[in-house]
């Protein structure tokens, strides 16, 4: 499994060892700059988070602040996978108590609103048995990114969509969606990584946030 630590990018082999002291194991697809990953470390000491990205860039500054000295902001409890959500590492399936994907981008996005199965089952992988739980928040409009949903062919969001069409899209893979809701820009601020900051100061938006259930 492709680790990054600090700026290099290593192999590492006993990722049981790693986790096995931790109550639980929480793990963001997507985690673009890592942010959410290591705040979320730094308030649970006993819970291990692991930020995962293709991107290896993007992450290297809270990768780098991670292996810090304690007294420098440095944790023990994060991790920063380098792998695309197409293709997780075998090393993470059955694992996560926790999965979140918050504010996806690109591919990742696509695959979570229209359900691409490829996405959903790799999602499924990770879940620890007997069951894990799982958070995502999404957004966009024609206001802002036209050229993304043109591009991607993003079906139109809301409630009744998610409802009526991707709660059983989902269902069907092993994901049942238990709350599907809208939150605001204030929602948004509160969130504390630096997209979610942007967008919760910027005009006013639905983003939508749907927690489910995997069952195992």
């Amino acid at each position: 499994m492709r680790v990054l630590k600090g700026k290099t990018i290593v192999e590492i082999f006993d990722f049981d060892d790693i986790i096995k002291e931790f109550d639980l194991v929480i793990m963001d697809i997507g985690t673009g700059n890592g942010r959410f990953v290591y705040k979320n470390a730094k308030k649970n000491p006993n819970n291990f988070y692991i930020g995962i990205d293709p991107v290896s860039e993007n992450m290297m500054e809270y990768a780098s602040k991670s292996i810090k000295k304690p007294s420098k902001g440095g944790i023990s409890n994060a991790l920063y996978v380098v792998a695309a959500a197409e293709e997780l590492p075998q090393e993470l399936h059955h694992k996560a108590d926790k999965i979140y994907i918050n504010l996806p981008w690109g591919s990742l996005l696509e695959g979570v609103v229209k359900g691409t199965s490829v996405i959903l089952n790799n999602i499924v992988n990770l879940a620890k048995p007997p069951e894990a739980h799982v958070e995502m928040w999404f957004t966009y409009n024609d206001l802002h990114e036209a050229g993304e949903i043109s591009r991607r062919e993003l079906p139109p969001l809301s409630i009744e969509y998610i409802k009526n069409t991707l709660s059983p899209i989902y269902q069907s893979c092993g994901i049942d969606i238990f709350e599907i809701d809208i939150v605001d820009n204030d929602d948004l601020k509160k969130f504390d990584t630096q997209w979610s900051k942007r967008l919760g100061f910027g005009r006013a938006r639905d983003v939508f946030r749907i927690k489910a259930i995997i069952k195992k």
